[in-house]
């Protein structure tokens, strides 16, 4: 029993140190390579404590080895989402289908824009419009030089006539 409540008490240190981490990196997605490099860093360094108590305390050498399993587990996962929150807080995206388009909207939140392409076959995409994003209340204005769009309660106003209202869906990272 005492070995499992060790193991519970190094798995939170671990995820407190690892998304504290994560956290201070603010990983974006260009750099989800570097997974191939800090899942081994965290097992290799948890093998090495390990090693080294082998020589001095030998009860903790088995609790290493398994946090080795845990940590780098730990860290697959919060490295991933860590990209997620990167690219949560920089934006948010919506797609509806109309025949056999995809349309894609996607509100960069830094800049307040947005943009809006669509996708015939898998793979391709068309970027065909850019504007202003303005959020007022529960609603988002889509504007451009000649057109306006309403985004309100995930449906999509005014996008090939006044009437129109297309349902949306909200891609979820």
């Amino acid at each position: 029993m005492k070995f499992w409540i060790r193991i519970i008490l190094l798995t939170i240190f671990d995820f407190a140190i690892i998304w504290l981490w994560i956290k201070q990196m603010n990983p974006d997605p260009s750099i989800s390579i570097g997974i191939l490099i800090l899942v081994p860093f965290v097992v290799i360094l948890n093998l090495i404590i390990a090693l080294i108590l082998y020589f001095t305390k030998r009860e903790f050498v088995s609790l290493f080895v398994v946090n080795s399993i845990i940590a780098g587990i730990l860290m697959f996962y919060l490295f991933g989402k860590g990209i997620d929150r990167y690219q949560n807080e920089r934006l948010e995206i919506w797609s509806f289908k109309l025949q056999n388009t995809t349309y894609v909207i996607t509100h960069w939140k830094l800049e307040n824009t947005f943009s809006m392409s669509e996708t015939n076959n898998p793979g391709s995409s068309t970027v065909f419009l850019n504007g202003k994003f303005i959020k007022k209340g529960n609603e988002y204005y889509l504007t451009t030089d000649t057109t306006e769009f309403i985004i309100k309660n995930e449906y999509f106003y005014k996008f090939r006539t006044e009437n129109d209202s297309i349902k949306l869906t909200k891609i979820e990272r």
